[in-house]
């Protein structure tokens, strides 16, 4: 059934073998080449509709408020996909995902090549797609866990966010070398064949994997679903943690890289190029780090690599705004970018080991939600650095965001005393029933 079982042995201690023992399950290494597909066309689409937008206007609001219609659906409807996918079969939650893509990105190639396209097509399809990814967040780690040992989930997680982080990495240069060769309807048209490997990878994994096994919420309304997967979630201490700390690092914290293009210009008095590289840094300080807890990840630190990676990040975006010289804001860049990976790693295995299986998709819906905070804090900080300036914004924010979670982390001990046998139990009846 492409499950991992488990010997009730710390698999993940032995780092020799984690990599090979997560992609020894046939079910999780399809998933995985899917996703690396997905994430791949999730960087292409942003790096190709910004652009595409400044091309159109010359207006960075306009950007911004692509960006916002991207961003704004895991605020609004992240619990409503988790509930939606907590009833149907997760795979073809992600099918739908994807088939979406192709006939966006399809779409989106079209009215460039006839010279139709407007504002008003990239903030719909920017919508579109942001819906997708707000559906697609919760489905497939849900789905990461059923197909994993529960001691396994937080290595299995870490390759994700690894994952993720390079593919950003290779789809920005992609991305801009499509769209210096052929424009926007190449970059569209590549886009909607990345979508295309998508769905052929999803449809090699439902042939192995069977989903059928698992017990689905498919009978309950979706509003009681909804309704019992929100209350039932943030009553939690430990989830309440997490999603408070989400929260302050979504407001305060991760705006910080929208103002990247300012701290270039009015702080560090640096060129095009090298804010590219700077922009471009935290991925690598991710993938190293979230390499590392790949193989070293341990359930009973999550909590703590969760906590101290949100505190770190905001602690050196205070010392990023502080920065006047190139070379020290590049290896905060990566330092920031290191700490993130591991903040963001743990979130969803803390999320995960800590409700019913059959709750799973729900409460990653109910993080998604925190995550979606992102745009109002893009709001904040672009309003504070227009008003008091980049350098007092990010000194202001970071350290406002540390004071909230020394709080945090003092108000709700959860976060850092998580026993493994605790966790443990949680997932354990993950497993297929027979």
């Amino acid at each position: 059934m492409g499950r991992m079982a488990s010997n009730g042995v710390g698999l993940n201690r032995f780092s020799g073998g984690v990599v090979a023992r997560l992609t020894s399950v046939l079910a999780y290494r399809r998933l995985w080449y899917g996703g690396i597909g997905y994430y791949n066309a999730y960087w292409i689409e942003i790096v190709a509709s910004g652009w595409m937008v400044l091309v159109m206007s010359g207006s960075a609001f306009d950007v911004g408020l692509v960006g916002f219609c991207r961003t704004l659906p895991m605020l609004v409807l992240g619990l409503a996909f988790g509930a939606v996918s907590d009833r149907m079969r997760r795979t073809t939650m992600l099918l739908i995902v994807q088939c979406a893509g192709i006939v966006i990105a399809s779409t989106l190639a079209v009215l460039f090549m006839v010279d139709r396209a407007n504002l008003l097509a990239l903030c719909v399809a920017s919508g579109l797609l942001g819906c997708g990814w707000a559906s697609d967040y919760s489905t497939r780690r849900a789905l990461i866990s059923e197909m994993n040992a529960p001691e396994l989930t937080g290595n299995a997680m870490s390759l994700e966010a690894m994952s993720q982080q390079g593919c950003k990495i290779v789809a920005t240069i992609v991305a801009g070398a499509l769209l210096a060769a052929g424009g926007a309807p190449l970059a569209y048209g590549v886009l909607a064949v990345v979508y295309a490997y998508g769905v052929f990878a999803l449809i090699r994994l439902r042939r192995i994997f069977d989903e059928a096994a698992i017990e689905r919420s498919g009978s309950v309304p979706l509003l009681r679903l909804i309704s019992e997967g929100f209350s039932t979630v943030v009553r939690i201490p430990l989830i309440q943690g997490v999603l408070l700390v989400t929260v302050v690092m979504n407001l305060l914290t991760f705006p910080y890289q929208q103002l990247i293009p300012v701290i270039a210009r009015q702080i560090l008095d640096i060129g095009p190029q090298r804010m590219g590289i700077l922009a471009g840094a935290d991925g690598i300080g991710a993938i190293v780090v979230a390499g590392a807890l790949v193989l070293r990840a341990r359930m009973e630190l999550a909590g703590r690599f969760f906590l101290g990676g949100a505190m770190t990040t905001s602690a050196v975006v205070v010392l990023l705004g502080l920065s006047r010289v190139f070379p020290l804001s590049l290896c905060l860049q990566i330092l920031a970018g290191g700490c993130a990976g591991a903040f963001a790693s743990m979130q969803p295995v803390l999320m995960i080991n800590n409700v019913e299986p059959h709750m799973r998709a729900r409460a990653l819906g109910v993080l998604a939600m925190a995550i979606g905070c992102t745009p109002l804090g893009i709001l904040l900080s672009g309003a504070l650095s227009s008003t008091i300036g980049a350098r007092a914004t990010l000194a202001g924010t970071g350290a406002l965001a540390l004071v909230l979670l020394v709080l945090i982390a003092v108000s709700n001990r959860a976060l850092i005393r998580i026993k493994v046998a605790q966790a443990a139990a949680k997932t354990s009846s993950a497993r297929h029933r027979p």
